[in-house]
């Protein structure tokens, strides 16, 4: 299952939360990921896998190595491109997620917004609108 050689994704992102059952029920219901996975079949979730369209976001309990997030500050944001961004944010914003950066088209030529989940995890939800070479905003491609 978890073989790159056979479609599993090359990084994979494992997030920890205080109740992961909870989170997985969420983020299933809110940014439409699929469970794939569950560890144990039953009682409290030590291990799930998440499909987000195109990657795996592993969720785990908080504990050992593995905290919560920064309180303060972000220490990680996670991005996920989707085929609507329009009808994804609709979605989450319904759900109650925590809109940190409504829908804007940014210079670089993609539709993003960003949002925190249910215990503070940042991500941002992107779409391609346009190919804009990387000069016209002020980077340089290598």
């Amino acid at each position: 299952m978890y073989d790159p050689a056979r479609g599993f994704p090359h990084v994979v992102v494992e997030l920890a939360y205080t109740d992961p059952a909870r989170a997985v029920d969420w983020l299933v219901r809110v940014f439409g990921f699929r469970l794939l996975l569950r560890q144990p079949a039953s009682g409290p979730v030590g291990h799930a896998d998440l499909d987000t369209g195109g990657g795996v976001v592993m969720v785990r309990p908080t504990g050992d190595r593995h905290t919560a997030p920064c309180a303060e500050h972000t220490c990680k944001q996670i991005i996920v491109w989707v085929s609507d961004v329009d009808e994804h944010f609709a979605r989450a914003s319904a759900g109650g997620a925590q809109i940190v950066q409504p829908l804007t088209d940014k210079p670089w030529g993609l539709r993003q917004y960003l949002v925190r989940d249910l215990e503070g995890h940042l991500w941002e939800f992107t779409r391609h609108l346009r190919d804009v070479p990387p000069h016209e905003w002020g980077a340089v491609a290598f």
